[in-house]
């Protein structure tokens, strides 16, 4: 089986993303969103602004536009290629030349690629060139985040990062081991000592240090939001936050769980009982009392109880009822993208639908709007690579929760060993006697009907003895065992399904890219500061299914949905394995993908869009 390494396959996001959890991913008090991609009943794309009018009719595009941002947009051409657009002229492209990824246009050049392997480029809205990644070979640049208040942040191949202007400038030279992107005139950066210890910096754009963090066994978001800076201690799971100056301004009671970062004077928060927010001074506005909560713009929050979303102001009085099946950010002009009975819709502040319209989707991106970075990468084979980037994130949540893989780590010692004990030999379970409440028990009634051959059964045991391992691996912090599981090359995916470039090499197909990929050693390297910041972690397994490939033999994918909570962490998604058992002796998992079973738009994600055997290359 061969493949070009799936280790650098970060690609970009239109969904996502992103994120949502909110780490990494911020609020702003402007969304620069002009336009949505939508769609009525048939295949075709049109465009609609944020206040409701539709620019091009559905029927205008064979394939989804991205947003429109800074007057611009990207289609696939009948290559599968990416072209550049300008929304004064949505029929014909600005230039013949054609990408592989485009970036948005938050300022007036944006980021690029004409293949996946080749140089990251700054291109202005004519398409034309303004500076490549390959003039500094003396860095060796691998990636990139588009541009965030003026300041685009890369790395290099050994794993240092630094920040580049709209001109291609390099402005903040890669001198730091973690950075991330510039929010509220500042950024968060720092560098890791020879005992491990990592200590962190508030930055100015150009690179002028402007205090030190002092916090220790700490974990901090990724950036300034409403001049503060979230963090939460490890000993104590309490959470807090910090000023532009580096020192604690607030620490919330430990019976919040949960906490994000603030806007608006604002903040979400997560006790036992459910979610709420706090003001400034952290005292309730809303009380922890729903299923989820997300703050949008104008000052409006949107609640979630029972599967139905409404609108509440700042005094927590309703602005709209329950009554959709979710809504999203308000964009500036005072419109959301909802979603009622299996319709969406542009409704006002108060509920009202614009214009009486509803579309079979209308499509956000949350790379569009700034709440996640878009992340460019050139892939390149593993041959002597020995490329040590940080960790973007190992699951990626849907904006409910602050998880503890996506905050940097202040220094100071950890909490928790992960477990170092051989595994080479897993237990072999008698599955004739599990019961109907186990979440095996239909692929267990399978394996020992007696139906299926020597060999399918005897693999499908073997699955299920591993799968069985592979959760408690997690609860008992077994490093060794998922060491061993996985192929050297694995493929882990971490996020959710885009629809935006064509092309693509190793085990995804191409109409699939994923915006965020790990490989092995970055995964497990990953996992092991997770196992090390929490004392327990829970994992739950249902919906478990197991699929034989039809040509392959030996070839076995396995999809279950999968609950995990941690001492500050929580999420519920879907995950998908490739086993692959044509070396008896040892078998391997050579992918491994986790998808949110909530979209960015608060619905749940399409089941055709959930990974399975069919989206991987196995020739």
């Amino acid at each position: 089986m061969q493949q070009t390494n799936p280790i650098f396959h970060i690609l970009l996001s239109s969904l996502s993303v992103c994120v949502l959890f909110l780490s990494s991913c911020h609020h702003l008090d402007t969304d620069p969103v002009e336009a949505l991609p939508f769609r009525n009943d048939g295949t075709t794309w049109g465009l609609i602004a944020t206040d409701g009018t539709v620019l091009q009719p559905a029927g205008s595009f064979e394939h989804r536009p991205s947003a429109v941002v800074g007057g611009m947009f990207s289609l696939a051409n009948e290559e599968g290629r990416l072209q550049l657009y300008s929304l004064h002229d949505p029929a014909h492209p600005v230039s013949q030349r054609s990408f592989v990824r485009i970036g948005h246009f938050f300022e007036n050049v944006t980021l690029a690629q004409e293949e996946t392997d080749s140089p990251i480029l700054l291109i202005d809205k004519q398409g034309n060139n303004v500076a490549s990644t390959a003039q500094y070979p003396q860095y060796d640049i691998v990636l990139m985040h588009n541009f965030s208040e003026g300041r685009a942040l890369f790395a290099t191949g050994n794993g240092k990062y630094g920040y580049m202007d709209t001109q291609g400038n390099i402005v903040i030279p890669p001198i730091y081991d973690r950075a991330y992107d510039f929010h509220e005139g500042l950024a968060l950066a720092g560098n890791t000592n020879s005992q491990g210890q990592s200590g962190y910096l508030l930055i100015d754009r150009n690179g002028k240090i402007k205090t030190a963090i002092r916090l220790s066994n700490s974990l901090l978001d990724a950036g300034l939001s409403d001049s503060r800076l979230l963090f939460c201690e490890l000993g104590t799971r309490h959470f807090g936050y910090l000023n532009r100056q580096g020192e604690p301004e607030l620490y919330l009671p430990e019976k919040f769980r949960l906490a994000l970062p603030y806007k608006n004077d604002m903040a979400v928060v997560e006790t036992e009982e459910g979610q709420g927010v706090i003001d400034r001074q952290g005292q309730p506005l809303i009380p922890s009392i729903y299923d989820k909560i997300h703050l949008t713009n104008h000052g409006l929050t949107a609640i979630c109880k029972n599967g139905k979303w409404a609108v509440v102001d700042p005094r927590n009085q309703a602005a709209i009822q329950f009554q959709y099946d979710s809504i999203g950010h308000y964009y500036n002009e005072g419109l959301a993208v909802a979603r009622q009975k299996g319709r969406y819709l542009l409704i006002d502040t108060e509920g009202n639908p614009q214009g009486n319209m509803t579309y079979n989707v209308i499509g956000e991106e949350q790379t569009a709007s700034r709440l996640c970075p878009q992340r460019f990468l050139i892939e390149r084979p593993s041959a002597g690579n020995s490329m040590k980037l940080q960790s973007e994130s190992i699951e990626d949540k849907q904006g409910n929760a602050l998880p503890d893989t996506d905050l940097a780590q202040a220094s100071g010692n950890h909490t928790t060993e992960p477990t170092t004990k051989t595994s080479s030999h897993i237990a072999s379970q008698d599955w004739r006697k599990v019961s109907e409440q186990h979440p095996f028990y239909q692929e267990a009634i399978k394996v020992v009907s007696g139906k299926l051959d020597e060999k399918d059964a005897g693999n499908r045991q073997m699955i299920l003895n591993y799968v069985e391992h592979l959760r408690t691996s997690y609860t008992t912090k077994d490093i060794d065992f998922l060491e061993q599981l996985f192929s050297e090359n694995a493929l882990i995916v971490v996020g959710t399904v885009v629809h935006t470039s064509q092309k693509e090499t190793g085990y995804l197909s191409p109409a699939q890219v994923v915006y965020n990929v790990k490989s092995k050693r970055q995964y497990l390297d990953r996992l092991k500061q997770v196992f090390k910041a929490n004392r327990s972690i829970d994992v739950k397994f249902s919906d478990f299914h197991i699929m034989r490939h039809p040509t392959v033999k030996g070839i076995y994918g396995v999809s279950l949905r999968q609950k995990y909570r941690s001492d500050i962490y929580a999420d519920d998604g879907y995950l998908f394995l490739l086993w692959d058992f044509r070396d008896e002796t040892a078998p391997k998992i050579h992918v491994r993908t986790w998808q949110p079973r909530m979209q960015a738009d608060h619905t749940p994600l399409p089941e055709n869009e959930i990974f399975n055997i069919n989206n991987f290359n196995l020739q």
